[in-house]
């Protein structure tokens, strides 16, 4: 078990993100002790500097981040531009359809990209994803 996975995708309270997001943090609880997702981000009320230096300090942390690439968000590049100076291995998702740059697909932090079709599919796939990196990474 590593000491803590990042989760990250677009912030919204749509009722079917917070539902992904429980589930990736559900998978990876079973791979860190400690889980931070955008579900934690949206409870933030601080001011837009100390949300930025929580959110690259969460990135430091993190020793495996997880992105959720199905919506665009500009927050998202910011998160793996800054993981990418700590070599932190990223694993991407996107629901099946959507489209992952081609910048994220060439990035060397990229470990895995998984595409899912439901939820079920995706405790599945993100589950055998993480078992692949970090048996790399310990």
């Amino acid at each position: 078990m590593i000491k803590n996975i990042l989760v990250f995708g677009a912030l919204s309270s749509e009722p079917e993100r917070v539902l992904l997001y429980e589930a990736m943090v559900e998978v990876c609880s079973g791979y860190a002790e400690e889980v931070s997702s955008p579900i934690d981000t949206a409870q933030d009320v601080s001011s837009g500097g100390s949300r930025y230096e929580r959110a690259l300090a969460k990135v430091r942390r993190a020793n495996i981040l997880v992105g959720e690439q199905s919506e665009p968000s500009t927050g998202q590049g910011m998160e793996i531009g800054y993981s990418l100076q700590f070599s932190k291995p990223i694993i991407v998702v996107a629901k099946r359809g959507s489209k992952v740059s081609g910048l994220m697909k060439g990035c060397p932090n990229v470990k895995d990209i998984v595409y899912y079709d439901s939820l079920e599919d995706l405790k599945v796939k993100l589950g055998e994803a993480l078992g692949r990196v970090v048996d790399k990474f310990i």
